[in-house]
């Protein structure tokens, strides 16, 4: 369930960014396409190249995610040199003076800075929307809840990857952090919980069972939610008497 919502409000939220940068694009008409191209022929070049950014970086996002950092930069560096190889067939097609591996060698620079620029830009973003921890305060827990709005601070009952946020799900709703699952396992160890998938973290108490089917397992949690179980973390799940 909650996968389909983030479903629903993720591609909105993808088409309006498509949207935006293929207006913007074909209005300025950046690289040489405003001189080369008429209006119609630019609006659908850009489509197609935005589409294919965004698409791209929305699978990537999720490819990536919780990973070790070095296998996050192969994964970015790949789809960067990818996404310049398909530009680079395209204006092969579209411009007939466009020849040669230095052109190419272009695109890769401009792709791997951009991908490089807008991943600082996150980086700087979550550290400075994420709280300071407290020194006075020793409890992991309650320094994880000061990420969150007062109203929704109370014992945690799971998280929830959803690209680069956290879905917070605590006994007074929940509330989306900009944050990485594995920064939080991080400040939460020692706490009463446990990261159970590469997606998500649930505390021992809200689970009530356990379900297996077709040899997938499940946890069934006192809200009545199911948080699938990875077949790494099993053992550990084992060794705790929840599976």
């Amino acid at each position: 369930m909650s996968y389909t919502l983030r479903e629903r409000t993720g591609v909105p939220m993808l088409s309006s960014l498509w949207a935006l940068a293929t207006v913007l694009s074909t209005l300025a008409g950046p690289f040489g396409t405003h001189e080369a191209l008429g209006w119609a022929p630019r609006l659908a070049y850009w489509s197609g190249i935005v589409a294919l950014s965004v698409v791209g970086s929305s699978l990537c996002a999720r490819i990536s995610r919780d990973r070790v950092r070095w296998k996050v930069a192969l994964i970015w560096s790949g789809f960067a040199l990818l996404l310049a190889a398909a530009v680079h067939l395209v204006n092969s097609y579209v411009f007939p003076e466009w020849q040669g591996m230095d052109r190419f060698a272009y695109l890769a620079a401009i792709i791997l800075a951009t991908v490089l620029v807008v991943h600082g830009g996150v980086a700087l973003a979550r550290h400075a929307f994420s709280p300071p921890p407290d020194p006075e305060t020793h409890d992991s827990q309650a320094l994880f809840l000061r990420r969150l709005p007062l109203d929704r601070r109370a014992p945690l009952i799971r998280l929830e990857a959803q690209d680069h946020y956290l879905n917070v799900v605590t006994q007074n709703g929940s509330a989306l952090v900009l944050l990485r699952m594995q920064d939080a396992v991080d400040a939460l160890q020692g706490e009463n919980g446990l990261q159970v998938h590469r997606s998500h973290w649930v505390a021992f108490y809200a689970v009530s069972k356990h379900r297996r089917e077709r040899g997938r397992h499940f946890l069934i949690l006192t809200t009545g939610e199911e948080v699938p179980v990875a077949r790494s973390f099993r053992p550990t799940l084992k060794a705790a008497g929840l599976i």
